[in-house]
């Protein structure tokens, strides 16, 4: 028994060993990885099953619609039609609506037809469904705007009473049972009502477009048209008289409308008492009798027709369309008004009926002009869809097929007339419905639910493969243009319609807040569908690096093989100008969320929280952009510009600002390179361009003598002669870019010191001129040089090693640069903080008198004007020193280092951002 409470309490004793419980932990932590995997594979073979389930229930449900199905789809059209509409059936019936008014596939023999024995194959738009439509994902979607605002609300209040929160939670239940009796979207959801408008607005213009047959748009649209548009610029260029004449027309046609409606009325009348005179009795008795009451009788008469005829307006059934559910063609009798009273004026067979405006080309092409144009991600309520909809019913697919499809033949053109995609070569002063040009409805509610972090970017991958589809379709163009003549060349140096689409969208997408945000950099949602954005993007750029390659070759100026110096400028050299500017512009910002580094304006972060290491840009991502030729394109195209515009220069900058952080991302594979490119070098290192870009020439000098440092390490020729001569190379000036980087630092610090001190009196000076304003403002660009610097040592890679192996070329340098930072921080210490400023005036506490009170209220007027002036001038101070107080810690720090690598990357400094830095 002793040896066995022994060896129990060896036991007990062990197990309290440290060691042994981190085996058990990362054993733990391993099985729950392990059984998280299973239980996430699991969930998304499910969901996989799911929609192939889905799939395989809705072509049956298109196939086998009973009578009992055919029915409900009837009722819901009829719901539809009316005003504030609700479909009682629920979702499925609204989705088997969609499916039997959207025509079938072109060319699909696998999808079954429509049968034409039930009744709701034959239905169509109609005027009412569209508007009734209309108004149920509005109503959808501020329901759900409000629900949300009322959830945030509830929360609040659940942190303060609980009690107040079980209250509401009971009337919201309350209100969800009322709402259930009559029938209100708990029956039938706000997706429901979004497929529904998404088959009518989108997929059903679409296959229409896929077929470009007459009879197959005219049984789509029905009996639907448009409202009219109304054209106020046709008068705009009309004279005063001819205005006056034009409404003394439309005055004296009101007129005339209104007699010729009062003499219809007294006709109406005139007949109906005689077809009561008929039909009175002749019995003298009776006469006698009803002869009293026939005043009174006529008297009820005249005031319910009345009654009737201001019901029955035509305007009143109006539903924003040309369509009137009474066939008022030509000149009705008043009896068949009555009999069209009773009748059914939503029967959805009726309103199916093509009208014959839309079986003729033009006004097909109105109508489907009208339903795309009024598409959108927000008015269709398609953001209340949830991803697995959305992915079973293949929206993002459909749009990005639409999308290229019309942005497609909005670059080539047609000119065939009995096509929807007509194109008028002549345009007019009519108004012309061109459907081509609204490529960007479904491009854009493609975009909207690509940056919708709320189902975690589920259309984003369709989203990248239709914009990659737009730069690699055009290649053929591209390629042309580059094998053109060169005597054409100036002609043909603008890219295609989609090469262009294609990089605004890309640039628009890297530059945006959701693919930049912190929660991009993981798994936004648990569904399948759900991605990383950061890791979609970029995979994306890094896909596309060859075409942008020859798209910067495409627009690149070419530089002629013989030399001269033609000054003169042509407007084919402008339109090459801003051909390039323009595909600068959209590439620099696929650079930047590549390297994780905004260098086109102050060297901060893309990434919202600095990103990480993995954001950087690595050896192997360095070597395919050497090897695609991505990188020598950029060289060529900054160097083949010169002697440009200042528009033209701006962009310029920023495109070899971004060469320097490519090249200070990989400083052996990329940096190397860019040094051996003798028109670049010799522009950036000379004394100009450190005069002009104080900050630009230093970070490059210091490139140039980093990698240039080690004489010993200078690649030696091989050449041998033939003869016993020497061959004597002069040495590599490496003590000159380091003496360069250092005095362009030293210049930084003292322009910065005497800004600081020329800005603070500007700021306690009492009367502020416009001269002194601009003078704070370029006091302001100046201190904003230390902080781009600072940026750059924290959030460039390599960048403190870069600077530090400069400083160390020379002797001088640290202790310059130390001796330096000391100056400017002794400054910032004898600056006033401003902290406690409580400038201002007091009122008076007695009364002026009545002859000096004006006069003493515009006295206190201008002085509190000015003190409230000086409150802001010294709270812009107060924010502007803090930043440069930050920005020299981060230099100091640096410089205290002095080691070979400088700061670690996995040290806090790395995430530093100046601009957000309070003292």
């Amino acid at each position: 028994m002793s040896s066995a409470k022994k060896s129990s309490t060896e036991e007990s004793s062990s197990s309290w060993d440290p060691n042994k419980n981190e085996m058990d932990e990362k054993h733990f932590l391993r099985m729950y990885s392990k059984a998280l995997a299973e239980a996430l594979r699991t969930k998304e073979e499910h969901e996989a099953t799911e929609r192939e389930e889905l799939k395989q229930q809705s072509s049956r449900n298109k196939s086998n619609i009973g009578p009992a199905d055919d029915s409900k789809i009837q009722s819901a059209y009829r719901e539809l039609c009316h005003d504030d509409p609700i479909v009682t059936g629920g979702d499925r019936v609204c989705r088997q609506l969609a499916e039997v008014l959207v025509p079938e596939y072109k060319n699909t023999t696998s999808r079954p037809k429509k049968s034409d024995n039930n009744i709701s194959s034959k239905l169509a738009l109609s005027s009412p469904l569209v508007e009734g439509v209309l108004q149920a994902v509005a109503r959808a979607g501020s329901k759900a705007t409000s629900s949300a605002n009322q959830a945030n609300n509830k929360t609040e209040d659940t942190s303060l009473n609980s009690e107040g929160s079980s209250k509401s939670t009971a009337n919201q239940q309350q209100n969800q049972q009322e709402e259930s009796m009559i029938g209100s979207s708990s029956i039938t959801s706000s997706e429901g009502y979004a497929q529904l408008a998404f088959a009518i607005f989108l997929e059903g213009p679409y296959r229409c477009i896929q077929h470009d047959d007459l009879d197959v748009v005219s049984r789509f649209l029905g009996s639907f048209q448009p409202p009219e548009r109304t054209i106020s610029v046709a008068h705009e260029g009309l004279s005063a008289e001819e205005k006056s004449l034009l409404v003394e027309e439309a005055t004296a046609k009101i007129v005339d409308g209104i007699e010729k409606m009062s003499m219809q009325e007294d006709r109406s009348q005139k007949a109906k008492k005689e077809r009561d005179d008929d039909s009175s009795s002749s019995s003298s008795e009776f006469f006698f009798h009803n002869k009293n009451n026939n005043q009174a009788q006529t008297d009820d008469n005249d005031s319910m027709e009345e009654v009737w005829a201001e019901e029955s307006d035509p305007d009143d059934y109006e539903y924003e369309s040309s369509y009137n559910p009474y066939n008022t063609a030509g000149n009705i009798d008043c009896d068949d008004y009555e009999d069209g009273m009773d009748s059914d004026y939503f029967n959805p067979t009726q309103l199916s009926i093509p009208d014959p405006t839309n079986q003729t080309w033009k006004g097909a092409r109105k109508s489907i002009y009208h339903l795309l144009s009024s598409f959108s991600y927000g008015n269709m309520a398609l953001n209340l869809l949830s991803s697995r909809t959305w992915s079973a019913f293949g929206m993002s697919e459909s749009l990005g097929d639409f999308a290229f499809t019309l942005l497609l033949a909005n670059a080539n053109g047609s000119s065939d007339t009995n096509s929807l995609l007509w194109q008028d070569k002549q345009p007019t002063n009519e108004n012309v419905d061109d459907i081509t040009t609204l490529w960007d409805r479904p491009l854009f509610v493609l975009r909207d639910r690509a940056m919708d972090n709320n189902y975690g970017h589920d259309a984003l991958t369709i989203y990248l493969q239709l914009l990659c589809a737009f730069l690699s379709h055009s290649e053929e163009d591209i390629m042309s243009i580059l094998s053109s003549p060169s005597k054409d060349l100036n002609n043909t140096n603008d890219l295609p319609p989609l090469t262009a689409v294609g990089l605004s969208s890309f640039a628009t997408l890297c530059s945006s807040k959701e693919m930049t945000c912190s929660s991009s950099a993981k798994l936004c949602g648990t569904s399948i569908e759900s991605v990383c954005p950061r890791d979609e993007v970029s995979g994306a750029i890094y896909n596309s690096i060859d075409t942008l390659t020859r798209i910067i070759e495409c627009v690149r100026p070419k530089k002629s093989v013989f030399g001269g110096d033609n000054t003169r400028k042509t407007p084919e050299d402008n339109r090459t100008a801003e051909s390039w500017v323009r595909t600068a512009v959209c590439i620099i910002p696929m650079v930047e969320y590549l390297i994780n580094i905004q260098a086109r304006f102050d060297f901060q972060a893309v990434f919202e929280g600095g990103g990480s290491q993995k954001t950087t840009l690595s050896d192997s991502d360095a070597k395919a952009l050497l090897d695609s030729g991505l990188f020598r394109e950029l060289l060529s195209l900054y160097t083949c510009t010169q002697n440009e515009s200042d528009a033209s220069n701006v962009v310029r900058l920023q495109l070899l600002r971004t060469i320097f952080a490519l090249s200070v991302q990989a400083p052996e594979i990329l940096g190397r390179y860019v040094i051996r490119v003798p028109d670049l070098v010799k522009e950036v290192h000379s004394s100009n361009f450190m005069d002009s870009h104080l900050v630009d020439g230093i970070l490059w000098t210091a490139l140039g003598s980093s990698l240039l440092e080690s004489k010993t390490e200078a690649p030696k020729p091989r050449l041998k002669l033939r003869s016993n001569a020497k061959l004597t190379l002069p040495p590599v000036d490496t003590s000159t870019l380091a003496e360069r980087c250092s005095a362009g630092f030293e210049q930084l610090c003292k322009s910065c010191n005497s800004a600081l001190i020329s800005y603070k009196e500007i700021v306690d000076r009492d009367n502020q001129s416009e001269d002194d304003e601009n003078e704070a403002r370029k006091y302001k660009e100046t201190l904003g040089s230390i902080v781009k610097f600072s940026n750059y040592l924290s959030n460039c890679p390599h960048g403190i090693k870069i600077w530090l192996d400069s400083s160390n070329n020379n002797d001088a340098a640290p202790q310059k640069a130390k001796t330096a930072i000391t100056d400017l921080r002794s400054t910032l210490a004898r600056l006033p903080s401003y902290a406690d400023d409580k400038t201002g005036v007091t009122g008076s506490d007695h009364k002026k008198d009545d002859d000096n009170e004006n006069l003493s209220t515009d006295v206190h007027s201008e002085i509190r004007q000015k003190a409230t002036s000086l409150r802001q001038r010294r709270k812009d101070f107060r924010q502007v020193v803090s930043l440069v107080r930050s920005s020299v810690k981060v230099i100091a720090l640096a410089l205290e280092s002095q080691k070979g690598a400088g700061l670690s990357l996995k040290a806090p400094m790395l995430s530093y951002n100046a601009s957000s830095k309070t003292d």
